[in-house]
């Protein structure tokens, strides 16, 4: 049970709650906020009207009961029946239409502050008639409603078989005094007389709720009050006065985002906190969301509960917006939201902020030049991967007087704790957190760095954050997942290798890479190539059509759009799409495959392909090209999935949007290139960005391009995805693995290679095979799911198709008998990786002694369906290539495949491996009598 009545219900927390109150939102409906195992509830005051609201100023004046000063409120007669139609349909008709059929009714008794003394009895009886009857109309409106009731118990025996399914009372144990603006202790005669009202709401098969209330930041406190109602078998909910946090009820919500501030001028896909810290934010299990302070507003109210941290890193030691920025994350701290500030404190010398931070400055040591040297080190968090060296120019004397030290400096007897845990969260200073590296092969612009801070670790203790079962982005199913990519640039270029010469590259693909490897693969291609009012004349277009229709019948291969135009430069154009190169194509100039560089001589290809009197657009850009695509290229019963993002791979959310209006998924942008030459994790790319409601995936390796400088001579260096691929992959298993290339790898001989190479390689890898529609589907689901500790262990909600939990193996083994909807587990990296079934809900008992029932251990597949029950598993497994699974606890059991009796099959250390010709299978295994 929860209740939050701030502006935006974070869902994605609120879904772990069975019942969930909400203040509706303006305009928006329902289905924007409803989760599968959650019931939604909106709010309606019955008995009273806040001031300034629609409803007050449009509420007759007849219908004025009198005023409540302490809410600043108007107490509503509904006594009179001119005032309930009133609320019929001012107030429950528009929730009706926007898809609210569950309310919950508060201010029940408010009306006993205007008519109380005996002389009002006839008053307040015709006063809870006229509840009552409004009550029943509005049933009678939606008899599929459910209605909860604030207090209202005189009420109770007229309202049977009215839709009411639970009463609700604030203040059991601990109040909120409005008046007063504090936290307040309940006379245990109230205590006594709400047990007593409970007991006969119990009576009438009705779900009693207590709403108590403490400090956001008590949450400990809250824990143990919630535990103490829900003894008295009372579903609990304890909040903060003004229940605009997500508080604790028989569950306790891990919340698993983390909040990312920068200040501009940066893109959210070009700043540090997307570059660097955000892929071990994933990796411990959370998704991330930036906000540039600079322009964008911060979220109001605090945020307890919704959030698990706030990560700062700025670039400067102030800005414009910093004090108002400093205010806002000290109501956060106080509010018990742990913050982690990493470069610059970003608040200047305000000695309002230094001192609530417990933060001073010591004395700046004498002019002149001094030796600085390292005089403290916590070695479990610094040299990560470069040992930190003291700078001179970058010493400032701060000084902490509570936390814990972890990085000293010294120079002329003044002292810098440059790096801390601190009782708010703690902060690491510039230049100790990365290391910037010599330019080597990158290109002009670009840089290469290193971790000084161990972010992993500098992270679970600034943000506090839990040892729990974390949601995994790259396994699915116990092992590691594996898709295919390519991008549909040079589909037409003609081929030099020999044998192939002149041949369409994506010819050379097709016959020797495609055909040869039959894993899953997501092959795109640009649309107006393949449209005779596109981008080549119609004799060419006729020529490539029967590749990428031969191409697109494979089974293996997946539909994909790499837009019509390719844009190089995404915001240059949606900031101006007169900049389209096809609007500036040279008079006599031919178009056949040409690439012009328009008004930027930065801008090797232009800003997108010159497709004849071409103007941007976003919706031909994805609606339209798949439009083309599917009306050309599809056969039967195929459409395209995805739409794989082009050049700078930085679309807005306008063009986000459309992707998900349409119901594609997306993949493309920052990627991986950690190799044995450039061994850094800042060469790891984080799963996706924000950009306004939608999230952008993330390619997890990088492509042949970056493999080869740019495509440069002799085209060699694709292999180095292996690399990619190992590193990613242990000791910690940071992304899933790709193969990830364009058609023009057909043009050049070392690049098919090294490309042949690559899937030799991914071919002998346990893995699970997906096409990159699913790879996204699980990279959105990760940003959504939800985690709640309960009694009995961990529930999981709304992961979607991220069916994969991680643990480290010391913190024991998955309770098969007493959890729900667990399919099995294995380990790696010694981490033990445990597989949801599907359908959105499971619970996660956790035991140290190893199960005995019968598990599965890991599959090349998805599990679509997952019953249990004393020493029976039965599953439905999906998979893109023939199945293989290993069973655990197998041995001596009797398994039957798709129905038929398996003759005794081999097990080796109790389990048993099967290898299948199908992608599709149904398991059930049987052990004992």
């Amino acid at each position: 049970m929860a209740f939050f009545y701030g502006g935006q219900p974070p869902m994605n927390v609120l879904q772990n709650f069975d019942w969930v109150v909400v203040q509706a939102p303006d305009k928006r409906k329902a289905t924007a906020l409803e989760r599968p195992h959650s019931t939604l509830f909106a709010y309606v005051s019955l008995g009273e009207a806040e001031a300034g609201t629609r409803t007050a100023q449009a509420l007759p004046s007849h219908c004025r009961l009198g005023k409540n000063s302490t809410w600043n409120s108007i107490i509503v007669d509904q006594s009179n029946p001119a005032c309930r139609a009133f609320y019929l349909d001012r107030v429950i008709a528009p929730l009706l239409a926007r898809g609210y059929h569950n309310f919950f009714f508060d201010t029940l008794d408010s009306y006993r502050l205007v008519l109380a003394g005996t002389d009002n009895q006839a008053k307040r009886r015709a006063y809870r008639a006229g509840l009552i009857d409004l009550i029943k109309a509005i049933h009678q409106r939606d008899p599929t409603g459910k209605f909860i009731l604030n207090r209202g118990f005189e009420l109770l025996d007229a309202l049977h078989g009215q839709g009411v399914v639970g009463v609700a009372a604030e203040s059991l144990y601990r109040g909120w005094d409005q008046k007063t603006k504090r936290y307040v202790a309940v006379p245990r005669a109230d205590t006594d007389y709400l047990l007593q009202q409970f007991a006969k709401v119990r009576k009438h098969g009705l779900v009693p709720i207590a709403i108590d209330y403490l400090p956001p930041q008590q949450r400990t406190q809250a824990e143990a009050l919630a535990r103490k109602i829900a003894a008295h078998g009372i579903a609990p909910y304890v909040t903060d006065g003004a229940l605009n946090i997500v508080g604790v009820s028989s569950v306790t919500p891990q919340p698993r985002r983390i909040l990312m501030l920068y200040e501009g001028p940066h893109a959210p896909m070009n700043n540090n906190l997307n570059w660097y810290a955000a892929m071990p934010l994933n990796h411990l299990g959370y998704a991330t969301r930036q906000i540039d302070v600079s322009t964008q507003n911060l979220p109001t109210g605090p945020l307890t509960g919704q959030v698990a941290g706030i990560v700062t890193w700025f670039d400067n030691a102030s800005f414009p917006r910093s004090a108002a920025t400093w205010r806002w994350l000290h109501e956060q701290i106080a509010a018990g939201v742990p913050v982690a500030v990493l470069g610059s404190f970003g608040a200047g010398g305000d000695s309002t902020t230094l001192q609530a931070l417990a933060l001073s400055q010591g004395a700046q040591p004498p002019a002149g030049l001094h030796p600085t040297r390292i005089t403290q080190r916590a070695k479990d968090f610094f040299g990560f991967e470069n040992p930190p060296l003291p700078s001179a120019p970058d010493f400032i004397p701060w000084q902490i007087s509570k936390g814990k030290p972890l990085l000293t400096v010294s120079e002329a007897g003044q002292t810098e704790v440059a790096a801390a845990i601190t009782p708010w969260g703690g902060y690491a200073l510039s230049p100790y957190v990365l290391r910037n590296l010599p330019q080597g092969d990158l290109k002009s612009g670009e840089i290469q760095a290193a971790w000084i801070l161990n972010p992993f670790r500098f992270f679970r203790a600034a943000l506090r954050l839990p040892e729990v079962p974390v949601y995994d982005y790259t396994t699915a199913s116990g092992r590691r997942l594996l898709f295919g990519l390519i991008d549909g640039d040079g589909f037409a270029s003609g081929s030099w290798i020999g044998r192939f010469r002149d041949q369409p590259a994506a010819k050379v693909i097709l016959d020797q890479v495609l055909k040869r490897f039959p894993l899953p693969i997501t092959a795109s291609v640009i649309a107006s190539e393949f449209a005779y009012d596109g981008l080549y004349p119609k004799a060419e277009v006729n020529r490539l059509r029967p590749i990428a229709r031969a191409m697109f019948r494979l089974p293996w291969v997946e539909m994909g759009s790499h837009t019509y135009s390719h844009p190089f430069d995404w915001p240059a154009l949606e900031r101006d799409p007169n900049l389209s190169a096809g609007l500036h194509i040279k008079k006599g100039a031919h178009t056949q495959g040409a690439y012009v560089t328009g008004d930027s001589p930065s801008l090797q290809y232009g800003y997108n392909l010159p497709v004849p009197g071409y103007r941007f657009s976003p919706e031909m850009e994805v609606t339209g090209s798949v439009k083309i695509i599917d009306r050309l290229l599809a056969p039967p019963g195929k459409r395209v999935r995805v739409i794989q993002w082009s050049g700078d791979t930085n679309p807005d959310a306008e063009v986000l949007g459309i992707a998900y209006r349409d119901g594609l998924a997306n993949i493309n942008g920052t990627n991986s290139t950690i190799d044995r030459a450039h061994p850094s994790l800042t060469n790891v790319a984080p799963l996706g960005v924000w950009k306004g409601p939608y999230f952008q995936v993330y390619s997890p390796i990088a492509n042949e391009d970056q493999y080869t400088h740019g495509w440069q001579p002799p085209y060699c260096g694709y292999n180095k995805a292996i690399q990619t691929m190992q590193m990613t992959g242990a000791p910690r298993r940071l992304t899933a693995m790709q193969i990830y290339y364009h058609f023009y790898s057909g043009a050049r001989a070392c690049a098919l290679k090294d490309l042949t190479e690559v899937y030799q390689w991914a071919q002998k890898q346990s893995s699970t095979p997906v096409f990159a529609s699913t790879y996204s589907h699980i990279a959105v689901a990760f940003e959504h799911a939800g985690l709640a500790r309960t009694a009995e262990g961990y529930l999981a909600r709304g992961y979607g198709l991220d069916q994969e939990l991680r643990i480290p193996a010391s913190l024991g083994y998955p309770d098969l008998a007493r959890s729900r909807n667990i399919a099995g587990f294995d380990v790696a990296n010694g981490q033990r990786y445990i597989h949801l079934g599907p359908g959105n809900q499971a619970l996660l008992v956790l035991s140290h002694k190893r199960p005995h029932a019968p598990y599965l251990v890991s599959a090349n597949g998805l599990i679509e369906n997952l019953q249990r029950g004393p020493g029976r598993l039965q599953l439905k497994l999906r998979g893109f290539v023939p199945l293989s699974l290993t069973l655990g606890n197998a041995q001596g059991c009797r398994i039957r495949l798709n129905g038929k009796p398996l003759s005794a099959p081999k097990a080796v250390a109790g389990r048993v491996s099967l290898h299948l010709k199908a992608h599709k299978a149904a398991i059930a295994v049987a052990c004992g009598q």
